[in-house]
């Protein structure tokens, strides 16, 4: 069941909309998971490659800043800073950020746990200047939608909300 969705781009040249990069899915029910798309020049999306558990227990979370980590790091200030990080990761574990997120692979113990944590608290220090639209849908899991908004609070960024209708 789709639970919440996040798009990140850059803001319109005009109005208030937003030019989508990225769109990711929540789905709900059993273990909650993001799939993401990239948006492609022509504007079909293409799917990335596995799926993001986020883990809404933990202090502070990550489900939004995950995605931004992995699926569009240029909108960071710190955008080139979490690009090195990223290929550090691949260099030094063998996943780069991206790989690590979607594989849902995020424990401390794992390999590559250090560059992941510091790429989140760089893209959380830094302004983040592309646009975050996020919506989320009746029935989305109480802890999950805790999660989102504790993460989205954390961040520097233009947020939207989307709001469902009907």
């Amino acid at each position: 069941m789709l639970s919440a969705v996040v798009h990140v781009g850059e803001p319109a040249p005009l109005g208030g909309g937003l030019e989508p990069a990225v769109v990711a899915h929540l789905h709900g029910g059993g273990i909650p998971r993001f799939v993401a798309y990239e948006v492609r020049s022509d504007g079909n999306l293409e799917r990335v490659p596995g799926a993001y558990a986020p883990d809404p227990g933990e202090e502070p979370p990550h489900p939004v800043t995950d995605l931004l980590v992995a699926l569009y790091p240029e909108g960071s200030v710190a955008g080139q800073r979490l690009e090195v990080l990223s290929t550090k990761a691949e260099a030094n574990a063998g996943v780069g950020l991206r790989e690590r997120v979607f594989a849902s692979d995020t424990d401390r113990e794992t390999p590559g746990y250090g560059r992941h944590f510091e790429a989140r608290s760089q893209l959380e220090a830094h302004p983040y200047e592309a646009a975050v639209a996020v919506g989320v849908l009746p029935g989305i899991d109480d802890a999950m939608r805790r999660a989102i908004e504790a993460n989205l609070e954390r961040l520097d960024a233009p947020v939207r909300r989307f709001e469902p209708v009907g």
